[in-house]
């Protein structure tokens, strides 16, 4: 994969259609956590990245995401 400069970049660049419905955390440029409450997904990522900062969102059922 390219790297990506941020996560809005790993986003436009990752397969997320699998994730449909439920939420993600995006750390760096990849996906590090998926589960169905947000609360519950970045407190993992902030478990596996304490000094980070995750990009927290629920992947939209519909076709187009705006951003």
């Amino acid at each position: 994969m390219t790297a990506c400069k941020s996560e809005f970049d790993a986003l436009m660049m990752l397969d997320i259609g699998q994730h449909v419905g439920r939420w993600i955390a995006v750390v760096g440029c990849e996906i590090v956590s998926v589960g169905d409450s947000g609360k519950e997904v970045f407190l993992e990522a902030k478990k596996k990245y304490p000094d980070k900062e995750p990009f927290v969102m629920k992947v939209p059922r519909d076709e187009i995401m705006l951003l």
